[in-house]
């Protein structure tokens, strides 16, 4: 029996395509943008300095309350807030968190 593909994985396998060819703060605004119109999460991406987050790419609009957000870091540079992160399964979080550790090596870390 072929393993079936979840639509979550046909997603990743998308956007994948989808930001190829981008830089990285593009790419990820586009991963933020796309999040946002499939599963209603929003993201915002931060450029780290210690314990200081600073915003480089993603959500538009309000920076979430401190008191009601996730930030998952990426890679030692960069790190993912988010406001709606318990509204995807664990399983397509961890999924996002590795294709997204991929992107920001590949791509490099942005100098801001």
């Amino acid at each position: 029996m072929e393993r079936e593909t979840s639509c979550f994985d046909s997603w990743l396998e998308s956007l994948e395509t989808t930001v190829r060819d981008l830089e990285l703060i593009p790419a990820l605004g586009t991963v933020s943008e796309l999040a946002l119109e499939r599963y209603g999460a929003r993201f915002w991406f931060s450029q780290m300095f210690g314990r200081r987050w600073s915003y480089i790419a993603g959500a538009v609009g309000d920076y979430p309350a401190p008191s009601s957000i996730c930030r998952i870091p990426l890679t030692k540079n960069i790190g993912l807030v988010s406001d709606t992160w318990g509204t995807l399964a664990e399983g397509d979080r961890n999924k996002l968190v590795t294709f997204l550790e991929r992107l920001i090596t590949f791509k490099g870390t942005p100098v801001c």
